[in-house]
């Protein structure tokens, strides 16, 4: 019997687990407007940080067990081409609940969160995830953005339960690698653009020109771009005059540049570009608008069309 009692206490216990530094997957944020940047906070991850677990954990951390991540870079953000920064925060869960302060240590065996990746317990090797959130308000150029984070793991937990419960050992251990975030801006704008609406007349030359008419538009900062007015639904096929339409009939009309005669079209030097605005003229300023004059008129040169509500759809686009 007591060879029998020998031989129970020496029965192995729990795989023994061991952590260690890899190399990291990099969260990317894709390709995001500029507005969208600018109006509102933009997600990505990372299923691997950089440091990854094999076999199972205990299933209970004691105090003085930790997985410390200290996170430090040279930058204070993403960094573009023409030197402007998206910042973000970086998260140990997919929540806002546990930020992760650059420069300061985190412990991801505090509050549960090694618990919630499934390390605890687990037997399939595993890598830690860290979510991030673009902050809101950064008025950027189009362009690349990146950062490389240095994340330096330190960790000290049991690693191995005996028979009777008892920790068989602790890994303890420490490394530093290196995680890319990045994130592609693109030219974006905000157009604002008010209906023409000639009035009524009983004859084509009882119709006034519309005057102090304005497109707004609010382009990606340093952006340079042209700005075009397509021919409307019923162009006609010579010449090249707008149409409006009602049943069958016709009312020709235009729109021009500024205060002038010239037209105002989609194709080549038809088309305004933004050093040409009235207001603020160059490229494109984020924040700020940018204002195209323009006046419409109906042609007299053509016959009465019968009575009826005579309308038109332009399509107003940015090319940059």
């Amino acid at each position: 019997m007591r060879w029998l009692a020998l031989l129970l206490l020496c029965l192995p216990g729990s795989v023994w687990a061991l952590c260690s530094v890899v190399s990291t997957l990099p969260a990317a944020f894709g390709t995001v407007s500029s507005i969208a940047v600018r109006s509102s906070s933009q997600p990505s991850s990372t299923t691997n940080a950089g440091l990854r677990c094999t076999g199972s954990l205990l299933t209970l951390l004691s105090a003085n067990d930790h997985f410390y991540a200290t996170v430090t870079s040279t930058t204070s953000g993403m960094v573009g081409p023409t030197g402007d920064v998206i910042g973000y925060t970086l998260y140990a869960n997919n929540s806002t609940s546990y930020p992760i302060t650059r420069g300061t240590q985190f412990d991801f065996a505090r509050n549960g969160i090694i618990d919630l990746l499934g390390l605890l317990g687990g037997v399939v090797p595993r890598t830690v995830p860290i979510y991030l959130g673009s902050i809101s308000g950064s008025n950027v150029a189009a362009g690349v953005y990146s950062e490389t984070l240095s994340i330096f793991w330190d960790w000290n937990y049991c690693s191995g339960i005996g028979a009777l419960g008892a920790c068989l050992g602790h890994d303890i251990n420490s490394g530093t690698t290196t995680l890319t975030v990045n994130m592609t801006v693109s030219n974006d704008c905000t157009i604002t653009a008010p209906n023409i609406a000639f009035g009524s007349a009983p004859v084509v030359s009882g119709f006034t020109a519309v005057t102090g008419q304005t497109i707004n538009l609010a382009c990606t900062k340093g952006s340079a771009y042209s700005v075009g007015l397509s021919d409307g639904q019923n162009p006609v096929s010579v010449g090249g005059r707008r149409r409006m339409i009602s049943g069958s009939n016709y009312l020709a009309y235009d729109i021009f540049k500024g205060s002038g005669t010239t037209r105002w079209g989609s194709v080549g030097a038809a088309r305004r570009a933004s050093i040409d605005a009235e207001v603020n003229p160059g490229n494109g300023l984020g924040t700020g608008s940018q204002i195209f004059n323009y006046n419409a008129k109906i042609y007299t040169d053509q016959a009465t069309p019968p009575a009826g509500t005579y309308v038109d759809n332009v399509v107003l686009d940015v090319g940059f």
